[in-house]
């Protein structure tokens, strides 16, 4: 068998698993207002079991809800009224031979106050970061309420049928703040050294123990390395000591994570990350200790989970956003098929939408992610018969609709006026540091060539073409068009599209003007910047209050820390109002006021819009006429995905 260290049954204390594959605890943001596993969320988890992931660590699990609720839905066992959904929850994954753990937990002072009506509760009046609540330093009375809930949170566990429980103590929530010098400046016997910094949790392990007995396993989840350059905050060496500490209470297994309440790209990161960049704290954790060693490593693709387990940085693999993005990870690599799987782009949907929206969870690679219960594969119908359906366009949204046409028994026939598949994917894909972009397409043709498809590849659709294929209808999934503004000057030689610059068909020389500051913008600017042999100024343009509307925080950051040390120059606020030879003028909104800025060459970053001609003409022709992705209005890939999966069902 391929992957055999990957499939190589451990144990972590009296539990085996069937593999070393562990999904790593995500918020989800599915579970209902009352704490309790909902249908969809039962339904999330099930998927993944049954696709062949090894023991699931499910998101992090209230113990309290009357001190600690970070968001409304707040998946919880902290009361007897949680275990009975609890136990569906556990008995839908145990169906597929998959173990589960529950991740018992308690925010400390990342609560919200608006959810609680009271003051959060820490070791110390320390605020969680700048700006937010001030906590209430935690009485000794607090600390024995607080114990008690985790103790009786891990028997409901074990009565609705949890295989395991594991403690957080990582990211910044309560168990971490007592670790964590900077947010515990206690001088009792919780405070000061690594004993009493860990007394909390120790005390919390042993009354599980005495509830429980010697066998139920118990984990931890920690931070390695909190690689937060503030006093206080944990590097390598203090955290494998207090691993080791942890250790001797007798734990199971230790789940490495990464990164703080103040460095959070360190455990979810953004796609300018690596595989393997943290490798090096999960390993000397392993060769520290002697228990399993659970620990995340931006993991990709089963091949690198096999080559982290055979360099024996760890245990088990825990593979978070992978199990997001594919499901059926595990099943397509034990069934020799890792080319199909869909893999993570590292882009942070899933992330935006729980931290940044506050809703459930979504992949932007996998339309089906936290909307199983919607999407049951009963209920895709076997209707197709052979007939043939042509869709217009190899972008995300017409290979995902071709691909669930597919498996509903049609035959479709994917035109593309370019020579190989992927859109606006093989444009998004050659800025630096985005060659997941380029994996993504692969996995998605890959998946696509093991069907009943028919690529016409460097062939662009014509009304007549597709008449002669008779079909039983068409799907518009043709893109869209850079928007040019309606501008003096706009047809100019100096003037040419981000698309164009990005892939080589156009040059940027000299002082450069790129109006528009959304992702195809600053990625530009990267570009050049970073090239640095033709482009002596670059100058960034952008209506909008801020640059990089719309683009969510951490990958906002991410992507201005390689632009803001070649210093360019940025006008968020200001409109272009024409262009001429060697400049560009602008207006300062807020001022009313007009300058010019020196351009030899203007870069035209300002959006996309629908191909309105094509769509229309389609439609006049055909009596079934679908739109997905750009073609339909202009979104991200996650919008392109998801349309072309809809639009693939309802077809």
């Amino acid at each position: 068998m391929a992957y055999e260290k990957l499939f190589e049954p451990g144990k972590i204390g009296t539990m085996t698993i069937k593999n070393r594959g562990v999904m790593a605890p995500m918020g989800s943001n599915l579970a209902g207002n009352d704490g309790n596993a909902t249908d969809r969320q039962i339904k999330y988890y099930q998927a993944r079991a049954k696709g062949g992931i090894g023991m699931i660590v499910n998101e992090y699990t209230g113990v309290d809800d009357v001190d600690s609720m970070p968001s409304v839905n707040y998946y919880r066992v902290a009361g007897d009224q949680n275990i009975a959904a609890a136990e569906a929850l556990v008995d839908a994954v145990h169906m597929y031979d998959c173990r589960i753990v529950a991740q018992l937990h308690h925010a400390g002072s990342t609560s919200n106050p608006a959810y609680t009506g009271r003051d959060n509760i820490a070791p110390s009046a320390v605020p969680i970061a700048d700006g937010k609540p001030m906590p209430r330093e935690m009485t000794i009375e607090d600390i024995k309420r607080v114990q008690g809930k985790f103790i009786d949170a891990a028997v409901r566990c074990q009565k609705a049928g949890y295989d395991a429980v594991e403690l957080h103590g990582a990211h910044g929530y309560l168990l971490t703040q007592f670790f964590n010098r900077y947010y515990n400046r206690r001088t009792d016997e919780y405070g000061g050294s690594i004993e009493n910094r860990c007394r909390f949790i120790a005390e919390i392990i042993a009354g599980i123990r005495e509830k429980l007995g010697p066998k139920y396993p118990i984990l931890v989840r920690m931070c390695g390395d909190e690689m937060t350059p503030i006093e206080g905050f944990f590097d390598l060496e203090e955290g494998i000591e207090i691993a080791k500490y942890l250790e001797s209470l007798g734990i199971d297994a230790i789940d490495i994570s990464m990164g703080s309440s103040r460095n959070a790209d360190a455990n979810c990161e953004p796609f300018s990350y690596k595989p393997g960049w943290k490798k090096h704290v999960a390993k000397a954790y392993k060769e520290a200790l002697h228990i399993p060693v659970i620990a995340t490593n931006t993991i990709k693709n089963p091949d690198f989970a096999e080559q982290l387990l055979e360099e024996g940085v760890c245990d088990f693999v825990a593979m978070g956003r992978s199990q997001l993005a594919d499901p059926e990870f595990m099943n397509k690599a034990k069934a020799g098929k890792a080319d199909q799987i869909r893999r993570c782009i590292g882009c942070l949907y899933c992330r935006e939408r729980i931290l940044g929206a506050g809703l459930p969870i979504r992949c932007s690679v996998n339309a089906r992610t936290a909307r199983e219960i919607e999407f049951p594969a009963s209920e895709l119908r076997q209707d197709g018969e052979g007939r043939t359906v042509a869709v217009i366009g190899a972008g995300p949204a017409g290979m995902e609709a071709a691909r669930v046409l597919a498996l509903r028994g049609y035959m479709p026939v994917i035109f593309d006026k370019a020579d190989k598949p992927g859109g606006t994917l093989n444009i998004a894909d050659k800025p630096p540091l985005k060659d997941k972009i380029t994996d993504m397409v692969a996995g998605m043709k890959a998946e696509l060539d093991t069907m009943d498809v028919c690529w016409q590849l460097g062939e662009e659709a014509t009304v007549e073409k597709v008449k002669k294929l008779d079909p039983a209808g068409v799907i518009v999934a043709c893109g869209a068009q850079p928007v040019i503004p309606p501008v003096p000057g706009a047809d100019a030689a100096s003037v040419v599209t981000a698309e164009d610059v990005i892939t080589g068909k156009a040059k940027a020389a000299g002082k450069v003007v790129i109006i528009g500051s959304g992702l195809t913008g600053l990625e530009t600017a990267e570009m050049l910047l970073a090239d640095g042999s033709t482009v002596s100024d670059v100058s960034i343009v952008e209506m909008l209050p801020q640059i990089g509307p719309g683009i969510f925080g951490a990958i906002l950051n991410d992507e201005m820390s390689r632009i803001k040390p070649y210093d360019p120059k940025l006008y968020p606020g200001h409109a272009l109002v024409s262009i001429q030879d060697g400049s560009v003028t602008v207006k300062e909104l807020a001022a009313d006021k007009q300058f010019d800025i020196e351009a030899d060459t203007v870069i035209m970053a300002a959006g996309i819009k629908p191909r309105a001609d094509v769509v229309e003409a389609f439609r006049a022709a055909f009596d079934k006429v679908l739109v997905a992705g750009d073609a339909r209005k202009g979104g991200r890939i996650a919008t392109a995905v998801r349309e072309g999966f809809e639009t693939g069902w309802i077809f």
